[in-house]
């Protein structure tokens, strides 16, 4: 049996809280989730795909070991993303693209995307009008967001609909958002993106 998982960087408490606080504050509106901790996990996603249960420790072998090569990840937020065109009702402060960030990805990326089961069927979908770079990623990674198309976020939650009120109730100063992130997680996915159970994590070298 194979399960949607997450590789996602884990955000510090500090920067969780902030997080998980900034969700609640926005949860007045319409919204599909909120978040919190053992439920709705903040995070940063950096792999998305298909994984059969069995093949769970080796996946866990090769995320221990990239961890260890990893130092901990100072991350600037640099804007605020309202999902539109890319996924109604999305709402994310979006962080600066590094190098430190996409040689991670590019590392798990090419780890783990041997082991992967296929596609997970959203990816499966988006399949149907993707182009260019979408579609050469989806068709080698199974997935869409890696490369030029890596966009680094937290998403605070996902809206019923589009709508641009919500920046009243986020902090005006996106930078509230910078920070650490310290540990890798391996996570199952539910719906709107979100990981919903902890698979394993790992501390990133000091």
């Amino acid at each position: 049996m194979s399960i949607p998982c997450d590789i996602v960087l884990l955000p510090s408490k500090e920067l969780a809280d902030k997080a998980i606080e900034a969700s609640k504050t926005i949860s007045s509106l319409d919204s599909f989730f909120t978040l919190e901790v053992g439920k709705f996990y903040p995070h940063m996603s950096l792999y998305m795909f298909q994984l059969e249960e069995t093949d769970i420790q080796n996946v866990e072998a090769l995320l221990n070991e990239i961890a260890k090569q990893t130092q901990v990840v100072s991350a600037t937020a640099t804007k605020y993303s309202l999902g539109q065109g890319f996924g109604v009702g999305y709402v994310d402060p979006e962080y600066k693209v590094t190098d430190e960030l996409t040689g991670l990805q590019n590392a798990i990326v090419d780890a783990i995307n041997p082991v992967r089961a296929g596609m997970r069927e959203s990816d499966i979908a988006k399949m149907q009008d993707a182009t260019g770079l979408k579609l050469e990623n989806l068709q080698k990674y199974g997935y869409p967001a890696i490369g030029d198309l890596f966009r680094p976020h937290i998403t605070l939650t996902r809206l019923k609909e589009h709508n641009p009120e919500v920046l009243n109730l986020l902090p005006s100063d996106v930078s509230t958002f910078s920070g650490v992130f310290n540990r890798i997680g391996l996570f199952e996915m539910g719906t709107n993106g979100t990981c919903v159970r902890q698979i394993a994590t790992w501390d990133l070298a000091r």
